[in-house]
């Protein structure tokens, strides 16, 4: 498979900024708490400020739960599943096809599209997820991921932003374009239970994904997936 576009510093930038935040809040709690303390040196008096200071310590604990326990980890277990996607389709497809990693596409919907792979059997878009455990979906409906958007409906959304990129390509325009949305589990440990599949949204595992590319009907000729590629090329904006 070749790489077309390498994994950019979105997910990374936001991992360290949240890690950089919650050293922060840790090491303002940590001062704050040394300091209330009567016992020891460090303590001092503010007063009628006491209450302030007590308020203060509370907003650096949420702070720290916030940015460094749950954010930063989360962030870092998104570019482990991403780097692991990338080395599973490396070694699985051949040089027919390619594959795009962390593509911003100018839209009106914000973030950017985890994985595009294009190849003989279609274009694929993916969004990884690394989580682990019992998670269950009924169409869009999701539990034992928390909150946020549903992932089948990103990576649903994330499909038609690049369907019309492509269709308004001028060297594309007489061409039909179907373009399969999935959603990866890259963690081995996740225990998925289908009730009722979303529409238009593939939900595999990771050792799944490889052999579903592989396994739908020829679309392109190498001709038709240069094209495909240069366009995806053109309409990829760079991140803020």
């Amino acid at each position: 498979m070749r790489l077309l576009k390498s994994t950019g510093d979105y997910l990374k930038k936001k991992a360290y900024r949240n890690l950089a935040l919650g050293v922060l809040c840790l090491t303002s709690f940590t001062v704050l708490l040394v300091t209330s303390i009567h016992i020891l040196p460090l303590y001092v008096d503010l007063g009628t400020y006491d209450t302030v200071r007590g308020v203060a310590i509370g907003f650096f604990v949420v702070g720290w739960f916030y940015f460094l326990l749950l954010k930063y980890p989360s962030y870092r277990a998104g570019i482990i599943g991403e780097r692991k996607v990338t080395r599973t389709l490396a070694r699985a497809l051949s040089n027919e096809y390619s594959m795009f990693n962390d593509v911003n596409l100018e839209s009106v919907t914000r973030g950017n599209i985890d994985h595009i792979v294009v190849g003989p059997t279609g274009i694929f878009v993916l969004e990884t997820k690394n989580y682990r455990g019992r998670i269950s979906y009924y169409g869009d409906s999701w539990e034992g991921m928390g909150k946020g958007r549903p992932p089948s409906n990103q990576a649903r959304i994330n499909a038609m932003r690049l369907k019309r990129a492509l269709n308004s390509s001028e060297s594309l325009k007489s061409k039909v374009f179907y373009i399969q949305a999935i959603v990866v589990f890259a963690n081995s440990k996740v225990e998925l239970i289908e009730r009722k599949p979303p529409e238009h949204v593939r939900i595999l595992r990771i050792d799944e994904l490889a052999s579903y590319i592989k396994s739908k009907p020829e679309r392109f000729e190498a001709e038709e997936i240069k094209q495909v590629e240069a366009e995806i090329q053109n309409c990829i904006i760079e991140h803020e």
